[in-house]
């Protein structure tokens, strides 16, 4: 199952819901999804899970989720 991506809670320097994306484990996604609640992503960044209609289609992920640094 491929992992669920998120928003950075309160955003950042470009404003809320603004920034890269995290990625989320999707069991634990799926269930923060459904019960409106941060969950932590693979960075240790507590975010907020959102669906793809969502995401601007220039938000990249970030790195240390992508790389696992």
């Amino acid at each position: 199952m491929p992992n669920m991506v998120g928003l950075r809670v309160g955003g950042d320097a470009a404003g809320p819901g603004r920034g890269p994306l995290h990625a989320v484990e999707a069991d634990a996604g799926r269930a923060a999804q459904a019960g409106h609640q941060d969950v932590q992503a693979l960075c240790g960044e507590w975010v907020q899970v959102v669906g793809a209609e969502e995401v601007p289609d220039d938000t990249g992920l970030c790195p240390a989720c992508r790389y696992g640094v």
